[in-house]
């Protein structure tokens, strides 16, 4: 037994309301392809080829993604751009698509959330509180206790990344608060310094970030996939939560970054050599701490 598409996307409203969502972000149903009725969701970070097939030979009639599919303006869907191919797929298989993207962002227990869980540090609020939804907002400022070197939290953040990271020395010697942004979130950096936090993780940083915030706080690129690798299941769970229906919800387990690293290792922190896949942005049971 499934669910009428319009009482889905009601309960996703409640749970991740519209108005949490960065101004300009593409969210909501992106595509209808044709359904009505919901019988099983397919969770995924991304859609791709993979994703698409992922759902079709599993019967998924429902994707539901962080990032969107269809963000700028569209003048034509083809099948020569990426864009306009996998959405010409996910018509013709009758896949309907769902985006949540800054909504999970948002989400007292989304993305940084799920990060700072991940590094064994406690989450105290939102770095900018949404004013409309109590603990709703972007970004979070958590807490270490008792406080950690900041060797420690580097170490921490590279292991849950599973990637090298990037970084500029601060000012503290002990790591006491922390502002986590999942993704590309170094445009937050004058918030964070005027909050006088110790050290802040995010990725895509560019080099005059680093260089605004050396010798003023530990400003640690661990990347963008690898900051929200936590998404999906955190996505999950949550539609699991506020579906009262027993709708079969399900990560996608063949997606992976495709950003590939090499590197010969890193002084100070646990060395690697070779070629990296990237992260599959499957849900871990362990912490990193």
């Amino acid at each position: 037994m499934g669910i009428a598409l319009t009482e889905f996307l009601a309960l996703v409203d409640r749970e991740f309301p519209p108005e949490t969502a960065s101004e300009g972000d593409a969210t909501g149903l992106q595509l209808q392809s044709g359904r009505r009725e919901v019988n099983a969701i397919l969770v995924c970070y991304e859609v791709t080829d993979a994703v698409i097939d992922e759902a079709r030979q599993g019967g998924y009639d429902l994707i539901v993604a962080f990032h969107p599919l269809l963000f700028s303006p569209l003048r034509a869907l083809t099948e020569a751009d990426r864009v306009g191919h996998l959405s010409t797929l996910l018509i013709q298989y009758g896949i309907a698509l769902v985006v949540l993207h800054t909504r999970v962002d948002a989400h007292p227990e989304g993305t940084t959330a799920r990060l700072a869980h991940a590094l064994g540090l406690r989450v105290r609020e939102p770095l900018l509180p949404d004013p409309r939804y109590a603990g709703y907002g972007m970004g979070s400022i958590v807490e270490c206790d008792p406080p950690i070197e900041a060797q420690e939290l580097i170490e921490r953040v590279a292991r849950c990344s599973g990637q090298p990271v990037r970084y500029v020395p601060g000012r503290a010697r002990a790591i006491r608060t922390v502002a986590l942004v999942g993704g590309s979130g170094a445009s937050f950096l004058p918030q964070v310094l005027q909050r006088g936090l110790d050290a802040f993780v995010t990725g895509d940083v560019k080099y005059h970030a680093f260089l605004q915030a050396q010798h003023r706080l530990w400003l640690i690129d661990a990347g963008h996939a690898e900051t929200e690798r936590y998404v999906p299941e955190a996505m999950a769970e949550l539609l699991r939560r506020c579906l009262s229906d027993p709708v079969p919800v399900k990560i996608a387990r063949s997606w992976r970054a495709p950003i590939h690293w090499y590197w010969q290792g890193a002084p100070g922190l646990t060395a690697a050599a070779g070629l990296n896949e990237g992260p599959d942005l499957l849900p871990r049971a362990h912490r990193c701490d």
